[in-house]
């Protein structure tokens, strides 16, 4: 891809439309438009919908997105439960 230009007093990442494009037809998630473009998911995300408005308007049709899954590493309900059992602990004893 090419360059993406950096405004360091705004600290604000600019990428051109086209450069945009092919980062969607190249991508599955909006986390991986990002990363090829520089910019903040937030800023991907809104991005994508105000062009894939604009262009539904001319009958074009862009690829759907997916949010990226998080990865779970660890088990949050019994992490959890370990964290009710220390409150009744502490509050009971």
């Amino acid at each position: 891809m090419a360059d993406v230009n950096v405004v360091e007093k705004q600290k604000r990442v600019r990428c051109s439309d086209e450069q945009f494009l092919e980062a969607v037809f190249s991508s599955k998630t909006y986390a991986e438009i990002a990363g090829k473009t520089g910019q903040k998911v937030a800023t991907t995300m809104a991005r994508f919908a105000r062009t894939k408005a604009a262009l539904a308007k001319k009958g074009v049709e862009l690829p759907s997105m997916e949010r990226a899954k998080p990865a779970k590493t660890v088990d949050n309900v019994e992490a959890m439960a370990e964290v009710v059992r220390r409150l009744k602990a502490h509050t009971n004893g």
